[in-house]
């Protein structure tokens, strides 16, 4: 069902979720207070407005109470960043409907401290992300759960084609990996938890979680 949600913010950041929102067919109203940045979202977002979130009669006239997620996406501005965020929760915008963007931690930690819904920290997650995956060429893709857990996408080579998941050791009784096959990619369907006879075709991914030892393993089989 689709959602009315508002991003304030229109950086790199902020435009990669406004954008992606409004293709998945959410109703989203864009706010930044560059011009040039609110013309480049018409046609790409619901409603593209030219505005100053630090202003409290402005958000009360977009009626941004009314919207079901607010995400305040404004990124190195960390004091335009809080006083707009403070400025939703005195309109009566519940904190948990509320994803804010952290600069740093401190940032982070008192936005959690005002009850917010969801912290991020964009640059950390992906430097994360990118830390587990530069070495490893059979996973381009990663989550992480924990420092040492987390969720890896991996394609297969064309050896394992027409093979199960069981013959190629991650499932049944020969699973010798202990990483948990989550979703099995083909093409644009998403196959969820698949049998250990499910037949590989080329070109499928596979969505494993487990601890980075285990999913160093599989990336092991994957690339070996």
């Amino acid at each position: 069902m689709a959602q009315q949600i508002a991003v304030i913010g229109l950086g790199m950041f902020g435009s990669t979720i406004a954008k992606n929102l409004y293709q998945m067919g959410h109703n989203v109203l864009a706010i930044d207070s560059d011009a040039r940045l609110v013309e480049e979202h018409r046609g790409v977002t619901t409603y593209p407005v030219q505005a100053d979130a630090t202003m409290e009669t402005v958000l009360r006239e977009l009626g941004i109470q009314n919207y079901d997620t607010v995400v305040v996406a404004i990124g190195t501005d960390v004091t335009a960043n809080i006083m707009a965020t403070v400025l939703l929760l005195s309109l009566g915008v519940n904190e948990k409907r509320l994803i804010v963007r952290a600069e740093n931690e401190l940032h982070a930690d008192t936005l959690r401290r005002m009850g917010i819904g969801r912290v991020v920290s964009p640059e950390k997650e992906m430097g994360s992300r990118l830390a587990h995956t530069m070495f490893r060429q059979a996973m381009p893709d990663y989550l992480s759960i924990t420092p040492s857990y987390g969720i890896g996408l991996m394609k297969l080579p064309a050896s394992f084609i027409n093979k199960s998941l069981k013959q190629i050791g991650l499932g049944g009784a020969r699973d010798r990996y202990h990483a948990a096959v989550l979703a099995l990619r083909r093409s644009r369907n998403v196959i969820l938890s698949p049998d250990e006879d499910e037949q590989l075709q080329e070109g499928d991914w596979l969505v494993l979680a487990g601890s980075d030892e285990q999913l160093e393993k599989v990336e092991g089989l994957l690339s070996g």
